[in-house]
């Protein structure tokens, strides 16, 4: 499928498997494609290896954490719109998400349709 038939990616990274499956399931209930990862390092090569339209990262995760990461991206593609979420947050975190360049910065727990309208917010209200 090409062009407006293809629907907008969405590269989720975050370490709890719960997490993941219940943005997945209301990401596609919403059109979107859904990549999963369960580590910074997999949402890398996940960007890599495929198209990515946006991402949703967190920020505590073993090994690479999801400040770094998103440094990562930043560097590789600055226009690609990412979503920081985290349970650990605060002022401070919020301020330096930024710094780094996150598109929006939610802190859990938050309604799953939060992530879902911010994604709208981000690639546009048409998922495909």
């Amino acid at each position: 499928m090409v062009g407006s038939d293809t629907p907008r990616s969405v590269l989720v990274i975050d370490d709890d498997p719960d997490m993941r499956h219940v943005l997945s399931d209301f990401l596609q209930r919403g059109g979107y494609r859904v990549v999963e990862a369960a580590s910074g390092q997999e949402g890398i090569f996940a960007a890599e290896t495929e198209p990515i339209d946006a991402v949703i990262l967190d920020k505590e995760m073993p090994g690479m954490n999801g400040l770094d990461v998103l440094s990562f991206f930043r560097h590789r593609n600055p226009r690609l719109p990412i979503i920081f979420i985290t349970a650990f947050g605060g002022r401070d975190d919020e301020d330096e998400s930024r710094r780094r360049g996150a598109w929006l910065y939610i802190e859990k727990p938050f309604r799953v349709a939060t992530i879902v309208e911010a994604v709208q917010s981000v690639l546009g209200r048409s998922a495909s």
